[in-house]
């Protein structure tokens, strides 16, 4: 991953879970059995080598998500505009 600057705005690709109920048999010969891929926005609050906590404003700091790092694909920084 790249090294990201905390409290800049990012966008943190990451990967979850997936789960089906019933029987599965066809997902599972159709290799369909993966896990979801997901992007969230966010300002980083701490980065660690097991974690990845951001929240979703700047500078207070409002709700959080902490990611399991092993969970987290990529954080692209994202540039921001000084006219908005």
């Amino acid at each position: 991953m790249s090294k990201v600057k905390r409290n800049k705005p990012v966008i943190v690709k990451w990967v979850d879970i997936t789960s089906w109920t019933g029987w599965n048999d066809e997902l599972i010969e159709q290799n369909l059995d993966e896990p979801t891929l997901l992007y969230t926005v966010g300002y980083i609050v701490r980065k660690t080598k097991d974690k990845l906590t951001i929240t979703d404003t700047y500078p207070d700091t409002g709700a959080v998500v902490t990611f399991p790092i092993g969970c987290v694909i990529s954080i692209t920084e994202l540039e921001v505009k000084e006219d908005i």
